[in-house]
């Protein structure tokens, strides 16, 4: 059985494809740090793997985009690379004006 999913007004489908917009930019800009902050702190993929407990290619998966870590795992990785959550969001250089 096929059901009709009515996505409302469209305003409502402009809302969500700007919040997903938005989210694949926050991943991408996430990942692009968490790759520039190894290199800055001179590590391996595999290296940093050892070092947060998870496997090599899970790291990849989040410097490529592929992934986001959860919160604990980017505080882990703030830690690992010498910032403190404050200076990595301010890294990521959001601009939240009119979205909130």
């Amino acid at each position: 059985m096929v059901t009709n999913f009515n996505w409302g007004p469209s305003g409502d489908l402009k809302k969500v494809l700007r919040d997903l917009s938005f989210r694949y930019r926050l991943q991408k800009k996430i990942a692009h740090e968490l790759k520039v902050g190894r290199k800055e702190a001179h590590l391996t993929q595999v290296q940093v793997a050892d070092a947060l407990n998870i496997c090599q290619s899970a790291v990849s998966k989040y410097e490529a985009g592929k992934v986001s870590p959860d919160l604990t795992l980017l505080l882990s990785f703030c830690y690992l690379y010498g910032w403190t959550f404050e200076e990595f969001l301010l890294r990521l250089n959001i601009r939240t004006k009119g979205r909130f």
